[in-house]
């Protein structure tokens, strides 16, 4: 009776350690869960804290280009323009009709240029592959272009065109100042499950683990996050560069 009674009790304190062991692993289980959520959570946050900075930084790099282009370009024209017309003795001078006559289509050029910094227009009119291929026309004879398209490009909703061509246009901006390219091509290839897009040149290249902040690849990046583009750099020191990006079909 005595070894039945012990028996009894050896039991229950083995089934209750055994419950108190279930309950503390099941907490801890349970905040570790807890924890690792609130660590994504932490880590979303982050992320978009710094998409909102790169974002703001691009903003505020093309905010200053166009306040550049008023200030250097038409500032400039104005200024030469009120001189000529103010002075009395050039006023009705054939040299001064010839200045103004010379100043206002480059006014007018200014501002389209201003315009197109702050929307490329063109994009909803002709779409996103006629409005590239009028950006390499206007580049062509500084540096030669090649587009490739590879399948009929599907038109995209205008807002996620728009920052495929300021990453095209980023792209060829570095190639221009700082890549000492001599060519420089475009693929764009837009199949049932995915559309991807190839920019490279045969420049100097870069280390990018070297590579200091700027030069505008950090707009580059800013913008392939806001429209989900997988997306790689490659290059080489001397031998080019690639940056090859891919937005997969939902």
């Amino acid at each position: 009776m005595i070894i039945k009674i012990q028996y009894i009790v050896v039991l229950i304190i083995v089934l209750t350690i055994i419950i108190l062991f279930t309950c503390a692993a099941y907490h801890a289980f349970i905040k570790k869960i807890l924890n690792e959520r609130a660590l994504q959570h932490q880590l979303e946050l982050k992320h978009q804290k710094e998409i909102t900075l790169q974002y703001t930084i691009v903003q505020e790099n093309e905010r200053k280009r166009i306040a550049e282009v008023l200030h250097d370009d038409v500032g400039n024209k104005l200024n030469i323009l009120s001189l000529w017309i103010n002075n009395e003795d050039t006023w009705n001078s054939k040299r001064s009709k010839e200045i103004i006559v010379q100043q206002i289509p480059a006014l007018i050029e200014a501002t389209r240029t201003i315009s197109h910094a702050l929307y490329p227009v063109n994009l909803g009119k002709f779409g996103l592959i006629l409005t590239v291929e009028a950006l390499i026309s206007n580049v062509n004879e500084s540096l030669p272009i090649q587009l490739f398209l590879n399948h009929k490009y599907q038109k995209r909703p205008i807002a996620f065109e728009v920052q495929i061509y300021r990453i095209i246009q980023e792209f060829l901006s570095n190639v221009i100042k700082h890549a000492r390219a001599t060519h420089m091509n475009i693929h764009i290839r837009d199949t049932n499950y995915a559309l991807s897009i190839i920019l490279s040149d045969n420049g100097i290249g870069f280390d990018k683990n070297q590579l200091q902040k700027g030069m505008g690849l950090n707009n580059i990046d800013s913008r392939m996050q806001s429209i989900n583009f997988y997306s790689k750099w490659k290059s080489k020191i001397n031998k080019g560069t690639t940056l090859i990006l891919v937005h997969l079909k939902q």
